[in-house]
């Protein structure tokens, strides 16, 4: 008997792609092989919330009797969606924490809010200012010493 190695190899090649076909097919279905197949062949970006102070380089750093002080504080939403930032921004020293300013921050995707924040006249002790993305377990702060 002779053996047609051309068919032969022919019908291997068509069984191999059958299934293939119908395995990638079976495992496709199911859900979690569908999600695994998903999320290693898709790019998720990177979502974050950029929290900083403006004009970092000139904060208050000494405390003068007598004397208001100023900085800015901006967030920048680059959570692929809307997002709502309750912040606090307070001050703390060694035996307390005083809430200078609290509120709401709306920003559409990619946006982005300056505040400004004022307080003062401090007592002659050192502390630290804070301002934090209360939902986002999320802060930044500065320090000022006593002259």
């Amino acid at each position: 008997m002779k053996i047609n190695f051309g068919v032969l190899a022919q019908i291997t090649i068509c069984s191999l792609v059958l299934c293939l076909f119908i395995g990638l097919n079976y495992f496709h279905s199911l859900p979690a092989v569908k999600e695994m197949i998903t999320l290693a062949t898709t790019v998720k970006p990177e979502t974050f919330t950029e929290l900083y102070f403006e004009d970092h380089i000139n904060l208050p750093k000494t405390i003068y009797q007598y004397q208001e002080y100023y900085f800015t504080f901006t967030v920048h939403n680059l959570e692929h969606k809307k997002m709502s930032y309750p912040y606090l921004v307070y001050l703390q020293t060694v035996s307390k924490k005083i809430i200078l300013d609290q509120g709401t921050i709306n920003l559409e995707d990619g946006g982005y809010k300056s505040v400004a924040e004022n307080f003062g006249p401090l007592k002659n002790i050192d502390m630290k200012i804070t301002v934090e993305l209360v939902d986002k377990n999320q802060l930044i702060d500065f320090l000022m010493t006593k002259q």
